[in-house]
């Protein structure tokens, strides 16, 4: 029968694996693009990710539940395929379109995070879930087309899983290292709508020469089963197998399949929990660039496909049991606390030395080494399950697999807001990892206990591996993993982990020196250079700008800039910062920022800062940007064209901008073009810097004359403060690095910086 044959199967295996790269296309572009709404923050991001999530969950579930009735399962995999790209391609106008509507609407809320994180989530669902609808029904189609034979239904499905994860893998790094760097990501989406109608020209192609049998028994049953109101999977599975031997289905009680469900459910939560927690401590030993995110995530899509790849080669040589799946969630659990040490010891072996820097390969490598091993074992569940779920029978697999798949992606979604929200806040991100490696242990024990064909020396395997792992935890190192050499515990006067960053801040009272690692980055040095900036930044718009109503500070920090603007008396200030953590350490920095966290004139708020500018309606006599440096993935987004035309819009007629920009770690060319979107924005634009990697531009609406310059120093000498912390006026004169016309002839013709094309590479 042509639909048997080898050729006819590796065609439909190389569709889903195409179907895969434009997935995480999707994905990595979509979070990409909903940042210019939504934000940059931890909660914006997880409602983009649940509302993908959710489609595939929704679309598995109510898929799998039709598609073994179908006659021609192919000619329906091929419409899946065309839906998507057509959705696909629409999505870049739709987010575009929440753009105008979301302000408004988040306004209309009830104060709170709550209220404006469900409505970030109705919008992403409202525009996302149709498309990922489509995307999760792909997988309960194809396991009715490929897995045809009773006895090899959980090899066939992990053959699935290994192909459309392999996929996912190369649009995952294609994506984040070059598809958004040298297409930009509205054209990025417009291949992945490529690749899927590609998909489904294939899939109507391959229905010429073959088309799949309907299952005989399987869809009478299923029918006759919803006609009478009773359980459609029962009836599939006691119709007997579409193709294959009887005596090929595997010998496990209803309560075994209960329990496999229920374990592959909390196996989800396991896993995102553990990619929330890698994630979170990959990025203090990496340099949170913009591309890192998805570098960590091909390495543990790699793994899981590998993981498919090799359950995939056992079940063609072996049945699957209920001990093979509670030996892997104990395998899990004992390597995820061993991972920990790796974790910890990373610093110590100076790996970004080898590779001269925070490089893609020295980034690639870190994710290797500590997410590749347990991710491996995370994908070797899948064909498992698969076996054991649908007790290798083909007629229900499409059911069985739309089913469990399901509920597996709902358990991920969960995983993912209680590890991200929940757990790392309560327990950090070293106890939340032994907390669900604990959970793998249950698992794992509970497998073994309902397997009752197992060895009886397994029944002591749960014991020795919870044995194994308090030996391990207890010589685990300390919990502080700073990403940093100066690791003396003596030294720390401040460590938090929370939602959105790990902060910790080290002093050293002989130097008078302190500093912050915010999620492993150096912020907040002390040293005489960049206290000269923070000075510079909190003296100079109020002194361009006497008699300032109000200001906002965009990046509030440890508070330096903002403590050394309130000295001027400005009336309101409102400072912006995503970690709220990096605001509680403020209080140790008291000396350095005038004691601003006691200050009524403040106002803080815990938000994205270019997602407060464009959900507020006020305007500023000064704003404030002190972002940090654009190649990081929290930054990036505060150095385009549009960022820039929101800045216009909240400064008021008079009033001053100003931002720092970094010179270190920029290619030159970036930083022209940085140059070059401000001024094509703000044409009155003078280059201030205070030396070593520090420069600032700063705009107003009005050129910055000579006058204006000598009535700034002039204001500057009479204030006591502004003398002490940058000098006499002529040392603040010398900080002029460039005028109007000298920073025009700098910056030259080019391009300006946009949203669909902004990607800054860390320069060596």
């Amino acid at each position: 029968m042509m639909s048997d044959s080898r050729a006819w199967r590796t065609v439909l295996l190389a569709l889903f694996f195409l179907s895969g790269v434009s997935g995480l296309i999707y994905q990595i572009a979509w979070v990409r693009q909903s940042v210019f709404t939504f934000g940059v923050s931890v909660y914006a991001y997880s409602t983009v990710i649940g509302a993908y999530m959710i489609g595939l969950a929704l679309g598995s579930y109510a898929m799998g539940r039709r598609i073994d009735a179908h006659a021609r399962p192919l000619g329906t995999y091929a419409a899946l395929e065309v839906g998507i790209a057509a959705l696909a391609a629409l999505s870049p106008f739709l987010l575009g379109a929440l753009h105008s509507i979301y302000p408004g609407l988040s306004n209309a809320l009830p104060a709170g995070g709550f209220w404006l994180t469900l409505g970030r989530l109705v919008l992403s669902l409202a525009v996302l879930t149709p498309t990922t609808f489509l995307i999760g029904a792909t997988l309960p189609v194809m396991s009715r087309i490929y897995a045809t034979h009773g006895g090899r239904v959980g090899s066939d499905v992990g053959r699935l899983y290994l192909v459309n994860t392999a996929g996912a893998a190369l649009g995952c790094v294609l994506t984040g290292l070059v598809f958004l760097r040298y297409m930009g990501a509205r054209e990025t989406i417009f291949l992945g709508a490529a690749i899927n109608l590609f998909v489904g020209a294939g899939a109507l192609a391959l229905m010429r020469p073959a088309r799949a049998p309907r299952p005989t028994g399987a869809a009478h049953g299923e029918a006759e089963a919803r006609g009478r109101g009773g359980d459609a999977t029962d009836a599939a599975v006691a119709a007997g197998p579409a193709v294959g031997p009887a005596e090929a289905a595997l010998p496990i009680s209803a309560g075994g399949l209960r329990y496999v469900a229920i374990a592959y459910t909390i196996s989800g939560f396991i896993a995102l929990g553990y990619e929330v927690v890698w994630a979170r401590t990959l990025y203090i030993h990496s340099s949170h660039a913009a591309y890192s995110f998805s570098l960590m995530l091909t390495v543990f899509l790699a793994g899981l496909a590998l993981g498919g790849a090799g359950g995939s080669w056992v079940l063609r040589r072996r049945r699957a049991t209920l001990r093979h799946f509670g030996a892997i969630q104990l395998a899990i659990g004992l390597l995820a606390v061993l991972i920990l040490h790796a974790f910890a010891r990373l610093p110590a072996l100076h790996l970004d030395d080898w590779f001269g820097g925070y490089t893609v390969a020295y980034e690639f490598l870190i994710a290797f080494v500590t997410l590749f091993p347990p991710s491996v074992l995370l994908g070797a569940l899948f064909p498992v399950v698969g076996s054991l779920y649908t007790r290798e029978r083909a007629q229900a697999v499409g059911l069985r697999i739309g089913r469990v798949n399901a509920f597996n992606t709902l358990g991920a979604i969960a995983g993912s807001l209680g590890a991200g929200f929940v757990l790392v806040p309560l327990l950090g991100l070293r106890n939340t990892t032994v907390a669900l490696a604990l959970l793998n242990l249950a698992l794992g024990a509970a497998a073994l206990r309902f397997d009752r064909g197992g060895r009886r020396a397994l029944r002591f395997a749960p014991a020795g591996a919870v044995a194994a792992m308090i030996v391990a935890v207890a010589v685990l190192p300390t919990g502080f993993y700073l990403g940093s050499y100066y690791t003396e515990v003596d030294r720390l006067i401040f460590y938090k982990e929370g939602v959105e960053t790990t902060v910790a801040v080290l002093e050293v009272p002989e130097d008078n020196y302190k500093i912050s690692f915010v999620n492993g980055r150096d912020e907040v040095p002390t040293d005489r250079a960049s206290m000269s900036a923070f000075r510079l930044l909190g003296h100079l718009p109020p002194l361009l700008r006497p008699g300032a109503r109000n200001a906002l500070v965009l990046s509030f920090g440890n508070g330096i800039a903002t403590g050394t603007m309130n000295t001027h008396d400005i009336p309101v200030i409102d400072a912006v910062d995503l970690s709220p953590e990096m605001m509680e350490a403020a209080a140790v920095y008291a000396e350095e920022n005038y004691d601003v966290l006691d200050s009524e004139r403040l106002q803080l708020h815990v938000e994205d800062g270019r997602n407060f500018l464009l959900r507020t309606e006020a305007s500023y006599d000064i704003i404030s940007v002190d972002a940090t440096h654009p190649a990081n993935a929290s930054s990036w987004a505060l150095f385009t064209s549009e960022f820039y035309q929101l800045i216009e819009r909240r400064l008021a007629e008079d009033g001053v901008f100003m931002q720092w920009i970094p010179i270190h770690g920029v290619r030159e060319d970036d930083y022209r073009d940085i140059l070059r979107t401000v001024w094509d924005i703000f044409p009155n634009m003078v280059l201030w810097s205070t030396g070593s990697t520090h420069s600032y531009v700063v705009a107003t609406r009005e050129p910055m004359s000579s006058v204006v310059m000598q009535s700034v120093l002039t204001r500057a000498a009479a204030n006591p403060m502004v003398v002490r912390d940058l000098g006499p006026p002529e040392a603040i004169a010398g900080y002029v690095a460039m005028a109007e016309g000298d920073l025009t002839r700098y910056i030259g013709r080019g391009p300006v910086i946009t949203d669909n094309d902004a990607f800054f590479m860390p320069a060596r």
